[in-house]
């Protein structure tokens, strides 16, 4: 097959009847018609605002500003126009002084289900061992299909994962799963925290994704897509346990290769590190496993059953083995993935197992004294106590430790989105902030499912916001949406396929000043934490993409997408 790209031009095609102010933010993407609409004015000093048609350019609702408030992680004053009571289907932009925003569209309902599905195919453009094909890997017209790279059918086992059924350099096949980040090695620790976003987002809403097509390979098949996607990552997960049901850390190369597309790195491959964190991950995600894809045996005869005595033979493996930290051998330069407390892991893998068992003995294991945060990688036990309450009906009856434990988490997160001048969950801005803010959209979206509360709803849809535009570096954050998105993506095949515009869906790291070496320090807009952002391909600090933040991504879009907000 010959392989050719067109250079692709801007997706949108921006009108030149006006110019767009980096000081008014919007949802690029657009607002739904019956609920809360805002955007953010900054350092304009203005008193109010109007909305303008973006066809005609006439005035269509009159808004007043809110008082100015300083925001120190932005380090500038922001005011809020709410415009949540115009209630007419269209296409507009905010007009505040002489300044204007980006256009952004009002529509009652459907408006995100485009980007919920770009979140969703990212993955399958993340696919290792398998090529992509233009009738799959095309968006707006622009074919990102390319050969096959990794087939990972002659793995070798490194010294670090050496065992006497498995001495160093022993050969074994683990094709599939998904590229982590901007390279192409696979973890699964960082799988975690992916798989788990994307198991909750159908559990929570099944009949959503039943109806979600994809068009992947496998659309069509009788299985929701966001499954079928699952089970490409299943199927890698399934190799990469050892006989004795120990769980290698990762499938890496021992350096990153240099930026080149998959089919061109030749690098050895190997099978790195078994360890306790890695174990319970796996253990957590083949419990999920077992009680999702039960409902389709007759598709994947014998898959519930394989994919529990995996999680049971991890569990025990990890019981046996509570101190094995992982940490990158001399040899290996790939992603380290440090992490040398594990109680986390033990929570989140016993509550999965209960959930799917209904075993006593997990639940009896689950410490609902620990502190309990907004998820990341390596802080595994929200994601635990997230699934206990998406299954509430299965928890002991008069025992309510995992709803107190979570009515603080929630509080403690809804406190932080109400204080914040940019309306958002968080207050640090830490490597991968944007994947946290979204993390934190969605676990307020589930407070919204539990609770029913209206407040919960406007917070994840805030967090969306921020997402799509209502941040201080004025970019829609995930590539082929909005006037706006990050072109330049630290990510391995965007940078060397040859086409213009990045692969569509992906979310952007975000900004954060905790790394300022990588394209040197004054080359970035800003020091302030909130607007410390660069569309570079160097800026591996703020524009690499990976797993761990669009599965968030993907979760909270289907919330506001999918029935969440209905």
């Amino acid at each position: 097959m010959v392989y050719k790209r067109p250079l692709a031009g801007v997706l949108l095609i921006l009108s030149s009847m006006y110019t767009f102010s980096q000081n008014i933010r919007v949802n690029q993407v657009g607002y739904l018609l019956q609920r809360e609409k805002t955007a953010f004015v900054a350092n304009m000093q203005e008193k109010s605002f109007a909305i303008k048609d973006a066809q005609t350019n006439a005035t269509v609702y009159n808004g007043t500003l809110s008082e100015g408030k300083y925001w120190n992680l932005s380090e500038e004053t922001l005011q809020v126009a709410d415009f949540s009571d115009f209630k007419q289907e269209g296409k507009y932009y905010i007009s505040c002084g002489e300044a204007n925003s980006y256009p952004f569209t009002i529509k009652a309902n459907d408006i995100f289900q485009e980007i919920s599905k770009a979140s969703l195919r990212s993955f399958y453009y993340w696919r290792a061992s398998t090529e992509l094909l233009p009738q799959h890997a095309t968006f707006n017209g622009i074919d990102f299909s390319r050969p096959m790279g990794h087939a990972d059918d002659r793995v070798y086992i490194h010294k670090s994962a050496a065992t006497k059924s498995r001495p160093e350099g022993t050969i074994v096949s683990a094709p599939k799963g998904w590229y982590d980040a901007g390279d192409y090695n696979i973890y699964v620790v960082n799988a975690g925290i992916s798989y788990h976003s994307l198991a909750l987002a159908y559990e929570l809403s099944p009949e959503y994704y039943e109806k979600l097509q994809l068009n992947i390979p496998e659309s069509g098949n009788g299985i929701p897509d966001i499954l079928n996607e699952m089970k490409w990552e299943l199927d890698w997960l399934f190799a990469m346990q050892d006989e004795d049901g120990g769980v290698y850390t990762k499938l890496s190369s021992l350096r990153f290769c240099s930026m080149i597309m998959p089919h061109e790195d030749k690098l050895d491959r190997y099978m790195i590190g078994k360890s306790t964190a890695s174990a319970l991950d796996f253990a957590a995600m083949m419990a999920m496993s077992s009680r999702i894809f039960k409902k389709y045996e007759n598709k994947f005869p014998g898959i519930s059953e394989k994919a529990l005595d995996a999680a049971k033979r991890a569990w025990n493996w990890a019981k046996n083995n509570p101190e094995i930290y992982y940490e990158n051998p001399s040899d290996v330069h790939t992603g380290n993935y440090k992490d040398n407390y594990v109680g986390d892991e033990f929570f989140w893998a016993a509550a999965e197992l209960f959930i799917t068992t209904g075993d006593q003995t997990f639940y009896k294991e689950l410490n609902f004294n620990m502190n309990f945060a907004v998820p990341e990688w390596g802080s595994v036990n929200t994601l635990g106590l997230m699934s206990l309450m998406a299954h509430a009906d299965k928890l002991p009856q008069n025992d309510n430790a995992a709803k107190l434990a979570f009515d603080k988490l929630i509080q403690d997160t809804y406190g932080i989105y109400e204080r914040s001048t940019n309306r958002i969950p968080v207050e640090i801005f830490n490597w991968g902030s944007n994947g946290v803010i979204a993390e934190a959209g969605a676990l307020l979206g589930l407070a919204y499912k539990v609770y029913g509360e209206q407040k919960y709803n406007e917070a994840m849809l805030s967090s969306w916001n921020y997402l799509l535009g209502c941040n201080p570096t004025n970019y829609c954050f995930v590539s082929g949406f909005g006037s706006k998105y990050p072109r330049h993506f630290h990510d391995r095949r965007c940078t060397s396929d040859g086409i213009d515009e990045p692969i569509p869906g992906y979310l952007a790291g975000g900004a954060t000043n905790i790394i300022l070496r990588d394209c040197g320090g004054n080359t970035y807009p800003s020091k302030a934490p909130a607007a410390c952002y660069l569309d570079k391909i160097c800026s591996f600090s703020t524009n690499e993409i990976a797993i761990n933040w669009n599965a968030p991504l993907a979760l909270l879009a289907g919330m506001v997408d999918g029935g969440f907000n209905k």
